[in-house]
């Protein structure tokens, strides 16, 4: 019998993302990777599965790359809920992203609302509003109104960096 970890809630939309990096890097928009969470294999069984091993360290985020000349990360958050868990968002991704940022780079979310089907980039400095707060358990699918949404381009692929480029932007004005 198979069976999924938690931690694999969010395959959909990093499978999505992925297909959508792969478009970007071959049309030479931007170079965006999956950055995995090391691990160390103790056991592997004749079929070359690994069958015990342990993470080395926390994550950092899912994606660090370039587009046109600016640094991005991100990580891709899906949601049943009309809301975002804070819970979900893990203190140093946080950390990591808001070091991100002090180096001159952007760092966002990628939120998938399930239950209405859309695609938002959430600004790192909408999280930290309300992480810092403390009043709410969760982000609120009415907050999205500060974030950007996002859309498909050729029916399939999701067309983030446009939304970068609104959220760019954005913050310029606000400077």
């Amino acid at each position: 019998m198979a069976w999924r970890t938690r931690g694999r809630r969010g395959d959909a939309l990093e499978d999505l993302i992925d297909l959508t990096n792969d478009f970007y890097r071959t049309h030479n928009y931007a170079r965006v990777d999956k950055i995995g969470t090391p691990v160390t294999v103790i056991d592997v069984n004749e079929r070359s599965q690994i069958t015990l091993g342990y993470y080395e360290k926390k994550s950092t985020v899912d994606y660090i790359g370039l587009a046109q000349g600016v640094p991005i990360c991100f990580d891709a958050k899906e949601t049943n809920l009309l809301s975002i868990p804070l819970a979900n968002i893990h203190s140093h991704q946080l950390e990591y992203m808001q070091d991100f940022t002090r180096q001159g780079g952007l760092a966002f979310l990628i939120v998938h609302f399930k239950r209405s089907d859309d695609y938002y980039l959430v600004p790192l400095e909408l999280v930290e509003g309300f992480v810092k707060a403390g009043q709410r358990k969760s982000i609120p699918y009415s907050a999205m109104k500060q974030a950007v949404p996002i859309g498909f381009f050729q029916d399939h692929y999701l067309n983030y960096l446009s939304a970068v480029n609104v959220y760019l932007q954005k913050k310029q004005t606000e400077e």
